[in-house]
Formats: C-alpha cells, sequence, structure tokens
C-alpha cells in the first residue's frame, strides 16, 4: 500500500502486523522510486514479517524485554502476578497481552512527557535557540518535526532510546530553528551540534523500526 503524504520528506516503509507493507511516499516522489526502495530492504522486510509472525502474547508476558534508555528491561510478574516493569507495577495479574502493551506504552508516554521537554529545552539554551512550543505525540512515521513557528513535536517513543540517539533527535530538530529544509547546511549544523549523528541515524534505521508494534 502506497499512501503519498505532504510533510514527509523520504520514503518511510513499514511493516504492518498481517504482513502487508505501507510505503509513506514524498510529496516530491514517484511510485517507481517507491518500488525500488522496497526492493532494497528485502532482508530487513523478511526480519520483520518474521518477528510479527510470532503471536502478540509472545512479545508482552514475563520475561519479554521492554527498551529504555536504549537498554533491555524484562516484564516480570510480582507474587501476586501482576505485569511489573524495572520495579514498578504496570498492570494487574489477568491483563491479557493487549492490556499488558497498552499499559507498558502509557507508562512509556508518561515518562516522555515528564523528560523530553526538558531535555529538548536545555538542548536549546545550550545553543541559543528558542521553541515556542513542545508536543509529545504518537507519531507514526517520525521521530520528531519543527514547524516554522518554533513549535516542536516529539515521539513518546524516544524514552526507549539509546541517549545518544535521542539526544540526536533533538539536536535534528533544533536545528530546523536555524535551517527548516534538509540542505548541506543543515547537516553541516547537525554534524556540528552533534558528532554521533550517522551513528544514531543507523540506530533508528535498524533498530528503531522494533518501537512500533
Amino acid at each position: 500500500m502506497f499512501v503519498r503524504r505532504r510533510g514527509t520528506r523520504r520514503y518511510i516503509l513499514r511493516v504492518l502486523d498481517d504482513g502487508s507493507l505501507r510505503v509513506t511516499v514524498p510529496w516530491w516522489g514517484s511510485k517507481r522510486e517507491a518500488r525500488a526502495f522496497v526492493a532494497s530492504q528485502q532482508d530487513w522486510i523478511t526480519r520483520q514479517r518474521v518477528r510479527r509472525a510470532s503471536p502478540v502474547a509472545g512479545r508482552w508476558t514475563a520475561g519479554s524485554p521492554v527498551l529504555v534508555d536504549g537498554e533491555p528491561y524484562a516484564l516480570a510478574a510480582d507474587p501476586a502476578g501482576a505485569v511489573v516493569l524495572a520495579g514498578q507495577t504496570l498492570a494487574p495479574a489477568g491483563a491479557d497481552a493487549r492490556a499488558v502493551r497498552a499499559a507498558v506504552h502509557a507508562h512509556l508516554r508518561s515518562r516522555a512527557r515528564q523528560d523530553l521537554p526538558g531535555q529538548l529545552l536545555a538542548l536549546a539554551a545550550t545553543h541559543g535557540l528558542t521553541v515556542t512550543r513542545v508536543a509529545i505525540r504518537n507519531q507514526v512515521s517520525r521521530w520528531g518535526s519543527c514547524s516554522r513557528q518554533g513549535a516542536i513535536s516529539l515521539n513518546w517513543r524516544l524514552v526507549q532510546t539509546p541517549p545518544f540517539v535521542r539526544e540526536y533527535v533533538l539536536l535534528h530538530e533544533l536545528m530546523h530553528r536555524r535551517e527548516l529544509n534538509h540542505s548541506a547546511r543543515f547537516w553541516r549544523l547537525v554534524a556540528a551540534a552533534c558528532p554521533r549523528y550517522l551513528e544514531a541515524r543507523k540506530w533508528l534505521r535498524v533498530e528503531g523500526a522494533q518501537l512500533f508494534d
């Protein structure tokens, strides 16, 4: 399935729960280029389909890993059977896999609302930049965005990424306050502010997809 969306700056590929593919096409892109992009990602597609073929319950039970700050924390069950993550009870005993997933996501979204705005504003102050508003969103194809007015939106899943990856995304959006495009000048600004940006981009491309389930 091909979806054309304004504001999308690159081709984005998602493997859906039923194994089908959704390709978000930039406004300037073509279906031919989108098909070529899909063809170049066949190994990744195969891995994702195998992973998604596993029952949902197998990914959201005691022992299942949940990334927090890039580190896997295993879901556990307390003596009463409640679901616990890193010492915090998230779901009652008897909760099914979907309820556990919803509880984990709600916990992580709450942490994102607490942590991400302050981290972004601290980096903005360091670089002498202003931000008019910070929003935490459930974005399905972006890690962040910046408007012309200086409003920045961040994906709540950033709290699951390693700190250096999260910092890259925050700096990426902040550099749009100086250059609202992805020109060579923009990437020079990113490189100067975040020397590990290439490593961070690779992590998002290779590991980040697993966070969208």
